[in-house]
């Protein structure tokens, strides 16, 4: 039975990971921060920005802990990059040849068009900033071991019935009340939770030896102004409201103090706005003819009203 180790897998896109992986006959061990999978096997409990040690082998190491997108470049450094290079410094040590990093399309920067991995990677935002140095670091330092698979994958924006985007969208739009920085026109390529889960699988399956990166996205780029408005349409709510990027960062500044002085993580950031309005469309044509992937969710729309349904037994 082949063997995987996933970081990150209390996450959203972490606990589809794991749950596809299980699915799919491997043996994992799930590498949490705070005990979310009481229902899962082998779960093991570690802080990964401390050495790691007494850990199972493993034929592969899927990485996907990290810090929040919309964090500042400091607290990004501190969770991202001291979390991989002790999960490296472990794999290296164990003799692990076989690894896929989860990062995202922010490494590309403000995208014109629709683009490919062959794309010019400057990013804009700390999350960009961070996710392209740990992929450049996990290739300087596995790219020496022979036989070694290094497979980058740069997702899109991931949505389901458990992320974050759609439960704080769902709060909101209850309220009557959810403002949106600019007119909402970015272009982007979104991906269901469970095509991410799937994307893994492929690579795992079919991955050449060497290094290769692949763009994770539906079909179809798409923008926000779309999406929003049909995630209202299906909540029957109010579509949100389209304001200048100023207002907008004067409402998040408030709303930042306000969960700060209530001692809860602040959501709506400099930096999340600045996320979700940088563009990031993206191709996923390699991925589908290299690795054989299709996603179940071809474009948004239909995601969509799996995930919101899935959304409603969570409310």
């Amino acid at each position: 039975m082949t063997s995987v180790l996933v970081t990150g897998a209390g996450g959203f896109i972490g606990r589809r990971v794991v749950f596809a992986a299980n699915n799919a006959g491997y043996g994992v061990t799930p590498i949490v921060r705070k005990p979310h999978l009481s229902n899962v096997r082998g779960v093991v409990q570690l802080d990964l920005r401390l050495p790691l040690d007494d850990l199972p082998p493993v034929d592969w190491i899927l990485h996907l802990a990290g810090g929040y997108a919309g964090a500042g470049d400091a607290e990004l450094r501190h969770a991202d990059l001291e979390i991989a290079h002790n999960v490296i410094h472990w794999g290296l040590e164990a003799g692990i040849k076989n690894w896929i990093f989860a990062s995202a399309a922010e490494v590309y920067g403000d995208i014109h068009g629709v683009a490919a991995e062959e794309a010019p990677t400057q990013p804009v935002i700390p999350y960009g900033r961070i996710k392209l140095m740990v992929e450049r670091l996990l290739i300087e330092e596995i790219k020496d071991v022979p036989n070694c698979r290094v497979v980058i994958l740069r997702i899109g924006e991931v949505y389901g019935s458990e992320g974050r985007l759609l439960n704080e969208l769902a709060v909101r739009l209850k309220r009557g009340f959810c403002p949106w920085p600019g007119s909402g026109r970015v272009p982007l390529s979104f991906v269901h939770v469970d095509d991410v889960a799937q994307a893994f699988l492929c690579a795992m399956q079919s991955a050449p030896v060497g290094v290769s990166v692949y763009n994770v996205a539906d079909d179809t780029p798409a923008t926000w102004r779309d999406f929003l408005r049909r995630v209202a349409q299906l909540s029957r709510a109010k579509p949100p409201v389209f304001l200048p990027k100023p207002l907008v960062h004067f409402y998040a500044l408030c709303s930042t103090l306000a969960r700060r002085a209530a001692r809860r993580e602040a959501i709506l950031t400099r930096q999340a706005i600045r996320l979700i309005t940088t563009p990031k469309a993206l191709s996923n044509a390699r991925l589908k003819r290299d690795l054989g992937f299709q996603p179940r969710y071809p474009g948004y729309s239909e995601g969509l009203e799996e995930a919101l349904h899935g959304l409603s037994h969570h409310t």
